[in-house]
């Protein structure tokens, strides 16, 4: 197998990258700045399980905007350039181009939150709050997870297209249809529909299940019923964090393996 080292050379030519630091940078600055203004914003008592509540909503729009950037230019761009097709004459499948890339993109990603999480949860503890390691730890591993979601969305659009800018689009426009428009049409719709008296509050259970769909909601659907002990996760048994992590698990393979089924059987000359 030769993805180890698509994967180590492509660790150091994306890590070497000026628009690389910056966005890994911005991660760890937004995390950082997380923990130190929660225990100023928010009100006792100070616990790192908590934390956990505070930060999704710091990490619900960041993460998913730098995954897919980080991703989206993997595969593309060298099968732009010609080098993807003279790495596939030699022993190298594109299974390996597949397994590489997006160990090397998520593993950048991921190694910047989990460093960025520890210190932001020592500035949470430090000199007031309270570590509670096991929801912590938990935050951090799933936290890890979604950006390896939007990685690997941004990896799969790399797959899918033919041209760096189709890319580029592409990433953008799935980027602000789950995160941006999403979360902008869900209001609009409860407001909506709170205005004409079909709701009081709160929208229909079934309607609240498909509202719930996007990665950025079942991440913070999953932190409030397994780790955060101020939240919970109340309705039918399908809002329950249960299948969200049924769900949130559908996002971390699927759109990578449809991507990849249509990858293995193009023409890439």
């Amino acid at each position: 197998m030769s993805w180890p080292i698509i994967a180590r050379r492509d660790w150091r030519n994306t890590a070497g990258q000026r628009s690389t630091k910056v966005l890994l940078g911005l991660v760890a600055y937004v995390v950082l700045l997380a923990g130190y203004v929660y225990p100023v914003l928010t009100q006792e008592p100070y616990s790192t399980a908590r934390f956990t509540g505070y930060a999704v909503g710091w990490l619900t729009t960041l993460v998913p905007l730098v995954g897919v950037l980080l991703g989206y230019g993997a595969v593309v761009e060298e099968r732009e350039d010609g080098s993807l097709l003279l790495s596939l004459s030699l022993p190298i499948s594109r299974e390996d181009v597949l397994v590489g890339k997006y160990l090397s993109r998520s593993g950048l990603l991921a190694a910047t939150l989990v460093i960025s999480l520890v210190v932001a949860g020592g500035l949470v503890v430090y000199p007031y709050g309270e570590l509670d390691p096991l929801p912590f730890i938990g935050f951090v591993v799933l936290t890890v997870l979604f950006g390896a979601v939007w990685t690997g969305m941004g990896l799969a659009v790399s797959l899918a297209v033919s041209t760096k800018r189709r890319a580029l689009v592409l990433g953008v426009t799935i980027f602000f249809l789950l995160v941006v428009v999403w979360d902008t049409v869900v209001d609009a719709l409860g407001l909506a529909l709170e205005a004409v008296g079909l709701v009081n509050g709160e929208l229909p259970e079934p309607l609240q299940f498909v509202v719930g769909l996007a990665p950025g909601r079942l991440f913070g659907r999953i932190t409030d019923g397994f780790l955060n002990p101020a939240a919970t996760v109340d309705g039918a048994w399908y809002l329950s964090e249960w299948v969200a992590l049924v769900l949130f698990a559908g996002w971390l393979v699927g759109p990578l393996g449809f991507a990849y089924l249509r990858f293995r059987g193009e023409d890439l000359s």
